[in-house]
């Protein structure tokens, strides 16, 4: 599914959240952002971003291997007009260190370092592939990290737009997170209990 297709759980200062499954080849987005762990947990990565480095012919891969990106917990690393077949503008890379040390509470604030960035790089569309990398994650924990990344991302936004620029500056923008169903709602649920703010 193309990012844009996925239904909107909610705006919030003009900017349109959405949920559901983003395909990380294929959807046209002017930033993709996916997560890795530290090298020595590759055997987890997550198969968005097993997909992306088999598309780019191993480069991420590469980087890993030559030490220019770790994985880091809050590393990130973006490249530019990736080639054909991956079809987003730039892609940033997140570093998410240990994975047996990844909860909700570090996700979501990785989660607003991708924010940060997108908002820095005047991201107009963002797909964020942030999520528990845990295949036995049960739904509560995914719950839970789905309500820690949408308000780390939504205090990251106040931050950014108060004092600064007029809320107006970013009509029209974008942002999805690739969730579960069941996990969904809990995006919802958020912008619409966050404190007021200009819309």
């Amino acid at each position: 599914m193309a990012s844009m297709d996925a239904p909107i759980v909610g705006t919030y200062r003009t900017v349109r959240f959405r949920a559901g499954p983003v395909d990380p080849i294929a959807s046209d987005v002017d930033l993709l952002i996916v997560g890795m762990p530290i090298l020595s947990a590759t055997s987890r990565i997550d198969p968005g971003a097993c997909a992306l480095d088999a598309a780019l012919s191993g480069t991420l891969s590469q980087l890993r291997a030559g030490g220019l990106f770790d994985g880091r917990f809050g590393e990130t690393m973006i490249l530019s007009s990736p080639p054909p077949p991956v079809r987003c503008r730039s892609l940033m890379i997140v570093g998410m260190g240990e994975i047996d040390d990844l909860d909700a509470e570090r996700l979501g604030r990785l989660a607003a370092v991708a924010m940060r960035a997108a908002l820095r790089l005047d991201s107009c569309s963002i797909a964020c592939l942030l999520r528990l990398l845990d295949p036995a994650a049960t739904k509560v924990a995914q719950r839970a990290a789905a309500r820690a990344m949408m308000a780390s991302v939504l205090t990251a936004l106040d931050a950014y737009l108060s004092p600064g620029p007029a809320p107006g500056r970013f009509a029209g923008l974008n942002w999805t997170f690739d969730q579960p169903d069941s996990a969904a709602d809990v995006l919802g649920t958020i912008i619409a209990q966050w404190p007021a703010a200009p819309r």
